[in-house]
């Protein structure tokens, strides 16, 4: 129980610095985080990408959708569905398109169709707090952790799985459970982790 309440305050106290950013800081950050993206193989290599939509203080990932979308890569985004704590993943050509969720986070509509995981070459994962070893806490639904174990066991490996993150989000380590999934390169302002 205690690695429980150690991740909800480690949880809040990163959310709480994240959301602190200055916004001009945190427009530079953003744009040093996005040109290595869209500099390392796995951006350029990539056919179909699937990537969160960023909401409150996330690093902005609506750039990267626009930019890949330009770049002729197939995005998909995910759709949540928060009683059953189920996600899909499906494809967008255009932002314009999605509808808000009761959270207030852009998502497909319901009716849309969603892709078979195997398909993807690269997953950028949201997450709170990761660690050099590719440990990551999420926001604690658990979404992420379980879409990935609709993944055969053969492609988990190939699907290069990525985070975006802000230095002041990389700790010594982070608390995990056997059901987490790890991430294989975090890109923050300063470095590439892998």
């Amino acid at each position: 129980m205690a690695i429980f309440n150690d991740k909800k305050i480690l949880r809040k106290e990163i959310l709480e610095k994240r959301n602190n950013i200055n916004l001009v800081k945190k427009m530079e950050m953003d744009k040093k985080i996005l040109e290595q993206f869209y500099e390392s193989k796995y951006y350029k290599e990539a056919e179909k990408i699937f990537i969160y939509i960023s909401y409150d203080s996330e690093i902005n990932t609506k750039v990267i959708i626009n930019r890949a979308l330009k770049d002729k890569k197939k995005i998909y985004v995910p759709r949540t569905e928060f009683k059953t704590r189920h996600m899909d993943a499906v494809e967008i050509t255009t932002l314009d398109n999605l509808i808000e969720s009761k959270y207030g986070i852009l998502e497909p509509k319901t009716e849309e169709p969603h892709i078979d995981p195997n398909e993807f070459d690269l997953i950028v994962v949201p997450g709170v707090a990761f660690d050099r070893n590719g440990g990551r806490m999420g926001y604690g639904a658990g979404f992420y952790d379980r879409y990935f174990k609709k993944i055969n066991e053969e492609n988990i490996d190939k699907i290069i799985k990525l985070a975006l993150a802000y230095e002041l989000q990389i700790l010594d380590k982070v608390p995990m459970d056997a059901k987490d999934v790890p991430v294989d390169y975090i890109i923050t302002e300063n470095e590439f982790i892998g």
